[in-house]
């Protein structure tokens, strides 16, 4: 009876299949260890921040409006129809949603918004800076609770910034300015129009105004002004527990109506004295009168913080 010989193939076929099996596991392997180092350079790239640009096509007085969480936002005008907005994150789990309207031809809005992929990813950076430049006679509509906002050149006939903690810079700027932010600085300088400025804990600073109206209010805050008042204008600043200190110049032409409950009032400019309250407060911390003709109204009120003009 003959032996049956089996084929040498199988052994082989065997062989080569267990060491394909090894090549397979090992290819495996070496694709998940650098698909994980892909993911973990990624990771690196986003702390590092990613940086992404965009250009619009704009009317010459588009509505802006910018939502943000926490970061910096800066937005300066110049000469073109066209919006240019740089934005940069901190995190692959925020991302920036725009929207143009139209979609097609100049923008008479645009819309950007900051939100996050992920809601659920706690401790996670959200942090969104964003950088635009805008046609002059853009009007803006800008919240970021948790971040700070600068805005440069604008002569747009309305623009609003609010923030919770962050600190508002606007300078050189035309028009109807409202800012409001609890807890943050708000420094306006050389705005020209009309200008409402707003905070709780923050101070004011007004440098070189050249606007017919100005409101401002902080709670415990500080509030300086230094420049002159325009003919014609109205100007009215309280606080209740900071104190208030105004720089003018001696050729400032203004009424005064100063009072303080607690504070001390101190005046460095001429007045003639008009008149006094029916129930007048002390000398120390009630004034009301003119320097020059009185050609601007000036309100000061606090309650416990002291009010101080000085002659600059």
């Amino acid at each position: 009876m003959k032996a049956v010989r089996r084929p040498r193939g199988d052994s082989t076929v065997a062989g080569s299949r267990e060491q394909e099996t090894k090549r397979r596991g090992i290819t495996l392997c070496g694709q998940g260890l650098v698909f994980y180092l892909l993911v973990l350079s990624g990771s690196l790239v986003a702390a590092d921040g990613n940086r992404s640009e965009k250009f619009f096509e704009a009317t010459a007085n588009p509505r802006i409006t910018v939502t943000n969480l926490t970061g910096q936002i800066l937005v300066r005008g110049w000469d073109k129809t066209q919006v240019h907005v740089v934005y940069t994150v901190m995190s692959p789990y925020v991302e920036l949603d725009s929207e143009a309207i139209p979609p097609n031809g100049p923008a008479d809005k645009i819309h950007f918004a900051t939100h996050v992929l992920d809601p659920l990813v706690a401790g996670k950076d959200q942090t969104a800076d964003y950088s635009l430049d805008v046609p002059m006679g853009s009007n803006l509509e800008i919240r970021n609770p948790q971040g700070s906002v600068r805005i440069e050149k604008l002569q747009g006939d309305d623009t609003s910034v609010e923030s919770v903690g962050g600190a508002i810079f606007v300078s050189d700027f035309t028009g109807h300015l409202f800012v409001r932010s609890v807890g943050g600085n708000i420094d306006v300088v050389r705005a020209s129009g009309r200008v409402e400025a707003y905070s709780i804990t923050g101070a004011l600073h007004f440098v070189s105004p050249t606007t017919s109206k100005l409101r401002g209010s902080t709670t415990s805050g500080r509030i300086f002004f230094e420049g002159d008042f325009q003919d014609g204008g109205d100007y009215s600043l309280s606080a209740y527990s900071g104190d208030m200190d105004i720089l003018c110049p001696r050729s400032a032409s203004f009424e005064l109506n100063a009072k303080t409950v607690r504070g001390k009032l101190q005046n460095e400019m001429p007045m003639t004295i008009r008149h006094r309250p029916a129930t007048p407060l002390s000398s120390a911390n009630s004034l009301f009168g003119t320097h020059l003709t009185g050609k601007a109204t000036v309100n000061l009120k606090s309650f416990s913080g002291a009010i101080r003009v000085r002659q600059r």
